[in-house]
């Protein structure tokens, strides 16, 4: 019951914000991550085979008690008890992290205005500044071939910092990059990693290529940041990678690229992809060859099943919200980190 009167209130997204977001939440994330951090195994999975086991024993004793009640008694008992338990599951959700997506949008907040639509020569430019970032970033970046605790130890402190320039409370505690047992279901499904609403920890998928890595942390560290949204996870984990050194800029430089060619017309992109950097042209290849391994019909059937989560969580573009990172990024706030490292006054092989 007081899950779904969570769920169906219009929470005002100021009281959301103090009270939840910049209160609650941070004490929360703050001792769970802590806790998940000191264990090398997941406790998303742990709390799923502890569901799986629940779920099987309530089975077996409803069938057992079939005998004597019969038929309509033991399935209004069992109905009964799969609302108590989805809504005690979904209680813990809403009070570990998802008020979250209830939270005032990073959009409003850095352009109190109604946004305009994105333009074609807008994504262009974006795409051209992105491939020579990467053509610059390239070089330095392959010399460190970084792994997930490498990144983790380098991301923190631009990290805090994209969060500051944004108005957002540093990330307390970091999570520990963990792996799961369901990464060949991310592998199909095309997913790249996830944070566990309930233990608040970063599960990552182990077999991304070395420059897909520092932006896929930087993203679930931003949703562990209590950044819900997709688009803002996204936002903001690109603009802390801009602020490290190479091989975080690089990962930055990459996400953006693949992005806007997703965006941008297809005439468009490839006019536009021949004048890119071979070096950097190789490592789009490699990952067009790594999203061979996903199958359609997988990756159809999680992200149907995952647009329902977002819109029941008020997401009303679904997932298609992950566009909307481009938006964002284009807002001067943000724009302006890319103008930088383009123009020379910021240089990212230079830096510790």
């Amino acid at each position: 019951m007081a899950a779904a009167l969570i769920f169906a209130i219009p929470w005002p997204t100021a009281l959301v914000d103090t009270a939840f977001s910049r209160g609650w939440y941070r004490l929360v994330q703050a001792v769970l991550t802590t806790v998940s951090n000191l264990t090398p195994w997941t406790w998303f999975d742990v709390l799923v085979l502890a569901a799986v086991i629940v779920c099987a024993r309530r089975l077996v004793l409803l069938s057992r008690s079939r005998r004597a009640q019969g038929w309509a008694a033991t399935l209004v008992e069992g109905v009964r008890r799969a609302l108590r338990g989805a809504g005690y599951v979904a209680l813990a959700f809403l009070l570990c992290w998802g008020l979250n997506y209830r939270r005032t949008s990073l959009m409003s907040v850095l352009s109190p205005t109604a946004p305009v639509a994105v333009r074609v020569d807008e994504l262009r430019q974006l795409a051209v500044d992105a491939a020579a970032l990467a053509a610059r970033t390239r070089p330095a970046a392959q010399q460190q071939l970084l792994s997930y605790d490498d990144i983790a130890e380098r991301l923190p402190d631009p990290f805090n910092r994209a969060l500051a320039h944004v108005g957002q409370p540093r990330l307390i505690v970091p999570g520990r990059p963990k792996y799961t047992v369901f990464t060949p279901f991310f592998t199909r499904a095309g997913v790249t990693g996830m944070v566990d609403p309930f233990a608040l920890e970063s599960l990552v998928h182990p077999d991304l290529l070395p420059f897909e890595r520092p932006f896929v942390l930087a993203h679930e560290w931003a949703h562990l940041a209590g950044l819900a949204d997709e688009a803002e996870a996204s936002a903001v984990g690109w603009s802390a990678c801009m602020r490290g050194d190479a091989p975080l800029v690089y990962s930055a430089a990459m996400y953006l690229l693949v992005e806007t060619s997703t965006a941008l017309p297809p005439r468009v992109w490839r006019d536009l992809v021949v004048t890119v950097d071979p070096g950097v042209r190789e490592d789009l290849n490699a990952l067009a060859e790594r999203w061979k391994l996903i199958q359609p019909a997988v990756r159809k059937a999680s992200f149907k099943v995952y647009d329902g989560y977002l819109r029941a969580n008020t997401v009303e573009d679904g997932v298609q919200s992950y566009s909307r990172a481009l938006q964002l990024i284009l807002l001067p706030t943000l724009r302006e980190q890319l103008i930088d490292l383009r123009s020379g006054r910021v240089d990212p092989v230079r830096r510790p």
